[in-house]
């Protein structure tokens, strides 16, 4: 296209050249600002309202939290939580050790000895319960040790096994 088809195109049209009446800047401002004015946020108080209920919700599932937590906690008397400690530790080193000593050979016996802890564990926390709910008496203390040594006694006999399976050499059998 050339430059006389440009000035062609634009000298045909009619174009509106009317003068604006006067205040008309004014009244446009006037106008706009109304609209500002009018438009609302929705979106303020919704984040609000959702700030709010999360915090409310976060209070809420923490406070329930430490109550379950706290519901699980017994509370010994000074002796029986020494002693617990002590069995505890024990019982936590000899896992330790059986695990530290599975090979393929010996896979088994520690997957068999692992859900006889867990039967033994849950025995320990019922008594734990009982403790809770009626208070220490002679009987659960008792049993609560006599199912810690019984777990230290269990640990040590499959840690036994595992050193005999994991040190015999079944070529030698054949």
């Amino acid at each position: 296209m050339s430059k006389q088809h440009f000035n062609e195109i634009f000298n045909n049209q009619n174009w509106d050249f009317e003068n604006l009446t006067t205040g008309h800047e004014k009244r446009f401002l006037k106008k706009l600002k109304q609209k500002k004015a009018t438009k609302q946020h929705f979106w303020k108080p919704l984040a609000i309202a959702c700030s709010i209920t999360l915090v409310i919700g976060l209070i809420y599932f923490t406070t329930n939290a430490i109550q379950n937590y706290n519901a699980d906690q017994v509370v010994f008397s000074k002796e029986v939580q020494q002693t617990n400690d002590y069995f505890a530790s024990i019982i936590k080193s000899e896992l330790v050790n059986l695990k530290q000593n599975e090979t393929p050979k010996s896979k088994q016996v520690v997957t068999d000895a692992l859900k006889e802890m867990e039967l033994l564990e849950q025995d320990y926390n019922k008594l734990k319960l009982e403790i809770k709910k009626n208070g220490e008496n002679k009987q659960i203390i008792y049993a609560l040790i006599t199912n810690m040594q019984i777990r230290i006694t269990f640990l040590k006999n499959v840690l036994d096994q595992v050193e005999t399976l994991n040190n015999t050499n079944y070529e030698n059998i054949i």
